[in-house]
């Protein structure tokens, strides 16, 4: 789903320092990443989705994850163990808006997203998104 290889972009964007920004204290390694969406006004709601990712200063090149995305960060805030970020995006012929925050811990997180999407063939739609993580341990 292409939705969730966005929000994924956005957390390995998020773990990466970024100028005049301090970098959030975070545990390398592995971690379980949930994303759980809300469609406003859809009837039926969408499952959870849950993921295993490696994190690593290495593997964390934002400019290499948003261009297979198609997005670009437009803004993007780090102090203390918060971070706070809007960006767009282009897909499939589809435009999409968007801003959130993540609150850090050494070994966890959560935070929430909104993105709009418009282009799409059944018209614009919001998407609100939640955010948790928590450290599992090193990579395999």
């Amino acid at each position: 789903m292409k939705m969730n290889r966005v929000i994924l972009a956005i957390l390995l964007c998020l773990n990466v320092s970024v100028a005049a920004a301090e970098m959030p204290d975070i545990q390398e390694g592995l971690w379980e990443v949930s994303s759980e969406a809300t469609i406003p006004g859809m009837p039926m709601k969408m499952p959870a989705v849950t993921m295993e990712q490696c994190f690593t200063k290495q593997s964390m090149k934002p400019e290499n994850i948003m261009q297979q995305n198609n997005c670009q960060m437009n803004s993007m805030d780090i102090q203390n163990n918060l971070a706070q970020w809007s960006m767009s995006c282009e897909q499939e012929g589809m435009t999409m808006q968007g801003a959130g925050n993540i609150q850090y811990q050494k070994t966890k997180f959560s935070g929430t997203f909104e993105m709009t999407m418009s282009g799409a063939p059944q018209g614009a739609m919001t998407i609100q998104t939640k955010l948790t993580g928590h450290y599992i341990g090193d990579c395999p």
